[in-house]
């Protein structure tokens, strides 16, 4: 019975190759084939007067069309293999990888092939009527348009001013709420967190209003109970800026709080009790327990700030009410990305560039922190 699993498998690869070989024009070659309109934009040549299609080739044709089908075919093949062979459910051996399958898949379908399907574009010329190769053009270009370089410079300030604040500061308010000195931890904790639950769009919104140039904005207020003039904070490189990271420090301390929280729990008591027996103050035993204690978790807390303030887009976009900014001061490389890879008409191998050197600068700067908090390269003790 096995060759019904081999059969399941081959039918069902080949149905995967013939949706992936469509390169997302799945609607449009549908549509071609029903109608039998011209498929050389899809696959093969143009066919001349009084010419037809191979067998081969029908048959490749029909089996794009129908790819559903035949994937759907091909999991009735393994489906009744596994029915057939009820005790390979209760195999100890077979489990496992029963179990990580939906993982391997999905990981394979949705990261895999779209990072490779990027890597290919990042070197082709890509419109509606097809593309073509064109080398390092794509990156050469990208690396001499100024405003990726603003793109960059603004990401990584925002990056770096994010991480600066949202690693201590929640940090410590976490160290207090815990403490016995805070009577009301419970109902701070609420507070802290509720902006977490809060909508980005809505969030951006309300701080596109508070850093209005309007004397009535709310920034503005505050800078009349010092005597100061209002100003327009949203056309200014540091005012944008202050916005932004203002925003991400509102949404996001809370849960950066409920990490550290979290990673207090598992301090063990007696630590603290040996600390206050041996007459340390609660500077010290912040300082000599909790923030040794705590590096695993500051580690994980700096990794995905690194990665939120390089890949932050949605705040910016709200902000400042799309994605032209006074003078570029909200562009980020994410916001650069959208502008080529979908505010413009085929650009999309301009894009696919920009998206693979973020992501390869994002894993290069994760690495080095990493590298330096010392998770990885470090040498085991004998």
């Amino acid at each position: 019975m096995l060759f019904l699993l081999i059969i399941g498998f081959v039918i069902l690869a080949i149905g995967i190759g013939a949706l992936f070989s469509l390169h997302g024009k799945a609607i449009r070659f549908d549509e071609a084939y029903d109608q039998h309109g011209d498929l050389s934009a899809f696959f093969f040549e143009p066919l001349e007067e009084g010419q037809s299609y191979s067998a081969l080739q029908s048959l490749w044709l029909a089996v794009v069309r129908y790819r559903l089908w035949i994937m759907l075919l091909g999991l009735a093949f393994m489906v009744a293999f596994v029915a057939m062979n009820r005790a390979l459910l209760y195999n100890q051996k077979i489990a496992p990888f029963v179990f990580i399958a939906p993982f391997v898949v999905t990981f394979l379908l949705f990261f895999t092939y779209p990072l490779l399907t990027t890597i290919k574009m990042s070197f082709q010329e890509v419109t509606g009527a097809g593309s073509k190769f064109i080398g390092l053009t794509n990156y050469k270009n990208l690396f001499a348009n100024k405003n990726f370089h603003t793109a960059v410079k603004n990401s990584v300030i925002y990056m770096v001013l994010t991480c600066a604040i949202l690693v201590p500061v929640p940090m410590l308010l976490a160290y207090l709420t815990e403490s016995k000195m805070a009577k009301t931890g419970g109902l701070f904790k609420t507070v802290a967190f509720m902006p977490v639950l809060c909508s980005v769009v809505v969030a951006g919104i309300i701080f596109r209003m508070m850093f209005s140039e309007l004397d009535g904005a709310m920034m503005n207020q505050l800078r009349g109970l010092f005597g100061l003039e209002p100003i327009a904070w949203l056309k200014t490189a540091g005012g944008s800026m202050f916005a932004m990271v203002l925003l991400c420090f509102w949404r996001w301390t809370g849960m950066n709080m409920l990490y550290y929280m979290a990673g207090l729990k598992s301090i063990p008591t007696e630590l603290y009790e040996a600390a206050t027996i041996d007459g340390c103050t609660n500077w010290q035993k912040f300082t000599k327990i909790s923030l040794p204690l705590l590096k695993p978790t500051t580690i994980y807390v700096l990794t995905i700030s690194i990665y939120a303030g390089l890949s932050m887009f949605t705040e910016s976009y709200m902000i400042f009410g799309g994605n032209n900014s006074p003078k570029n001061y909200g562009l980020t490389i994410v916001g650069y990305l959208y502008r080529y890879g979908f505010e413009q008409v085929d650009r999309f191998g301009f894009a696919s560039a920009v998206g693979l050197v973020l992501l390869v600068g994002a894993m290069i700067v994760t690495l080095l922190q990493l590298r330096i908090t010392g998770v990885i390269g470090k040498k085991k003790e004998d």
